[in-house]
């Protein structure tokens, strides 16, 4: 050896200087938490010395003042040996950020401490809002004003004087329709975005043979499915809006007469769920950022809109989304996880 072996000691206080997250080490002296140590990344981020704030109470420096009472809370649950988490904001020298608080207490010569850890949450948060704001104003005024625009059109096609003039108000709402559907796309975007499901077993099967039936109610456009009984994937509330999304695309960009195959197959411990369509394929500008991660450049309509759904959902269901183009015809599978890992599954042979 080349020299002696590190004590878990030494180990942990390399990780204590060298994490990027600001930890404070804190002893509780009649419930109040006073600083022992602080890590550089806690002066960088709070933006105080070592110096001036240890042997002094944390909550003073970066608890604001309408927080007290969540900070006692904690001090209270550290105090009985309990862990902290939660979501805080505290002050800095620069202002307040919003933190992921971590607290773990631990017991040294009698004495009751803890450290806390805060990850800075603050332009994940932030950005976070402005998204929620911007879709829910842009939905609600688009939608109310397509609703304008749409009925106007219908007016102008069954008034027209001249088949030009009626062609132009068809021309005007279909591309309204279009961008109603992809405000509701939209919605349910932010849906897969904002919210935390944990996927749970889903009959895909099932799933799908209600998406065809719907299409075939909806598109005029062949639509084939090739379904089993029954078979089970991981999933989240949304796969069915993603797979419904799939066969509009493929109902709206497939050949003069759209022919749409919807299927359900197991394959390399995984379950795919395939649209394939007739049509001429995805535009680059439109399929290299979905599936290869490329810069976006174009998103075009419901296509751009909904790919992206179905992107989000499979990895939302812990899988992915694939593309190709072969033959004649354009397939995009949604690869997901099966209800039970392999290792789980019944041996057919025993």
């Amino acid at each position: 050896m080349s020299g002696p072996e590190t004590t878990a000691e030494e180990r942990f206080g390399h990780l204590f200087d060298l994490i990027g997250d600001p930890v404070v080490e804190i002893e509780l002296v009649d419930q109040v938490p006073v600083v022992r140590a602080v890590n550089p990344a806690f002066e960088e981020v709070f933006g105080y010395d070592r110096e001036a704030v240890l042997g002094e109470s944390l909550n003073d420096f970066i608890v604001p003042g309408d927080a007290s009472g969540e900070s006692e809370r904690f001090d209270r649950r550290t105090a009985r040996g309990k862990h902290n988490t939660g979501i805080v904001t505290r002050e800095t020298a620069t202002g307040p950020r919003d933190f992921l608080y971590r607290g773990v207490p631990y017991d040294r010569d009698g004495g009751q401490y803890g450290f806390a850890i805060y990850t800075d949450i603050t332009d994940q948060r932030r950005y976070e809002r402005h998204m929620q704001v911007i879709h829910r104003l842009l939905r609600h005024d688009l939608r109310n004003d397509l609703q304008v625009v749409l009925a106007a059109a219908d007016q102008v096609t069954e008034r027209a004087g001249t088949p030009v003039v009626a062609e132009l108000g068809e021309t005007i709402a279909t591309h309204a329709r279009q961008l109603l559907s992809s405000g509701e796309e939209t919605r349910t975007v932010e849906r897969v975005l904002m919210d935390d499901h944990e996927p749970e077993p889903t009959d895909v099967a099932a799933l799908a043979r209600s998406v065809v039936a719907a299409a075939d109610a909806t598109h005029d456009a062949t639509v084939v499915a090739s379904l089993p009984d029954s078979l089970s994937a991981q999933g989240v509330p949304w796969l069915r809006d993603a797979l419904a999304a799939l066969v509009e695309n493929g109902a709206v960009h497939g050949g003069e007469e759209p022919t749409i195959e919807v299927s359900v197959r197991e394959g390399w411990n995984r379950v795919a769920v395939e649209v394939a369509d007739d049509g001429p394929g995805i535009p680059r500008p439109v399929r290299a950022p979905v599936f290869e991660d490329r810069d976006i450049t174009q998103l075009r309509h419901n296509t751009g809109v909904g790919l992206w759904l179905a992107r989000w959902v499979a990895e939302a269901c812990g899988g992915h989304l694939g593309y190709e183009r072969g033959d004649g015809w354009t397939r995009v599978r949604l690869w997901l996880r099966p209800a039970e890992p392999e290792a789980d599954r019944p041996n057919e042979d025993g």
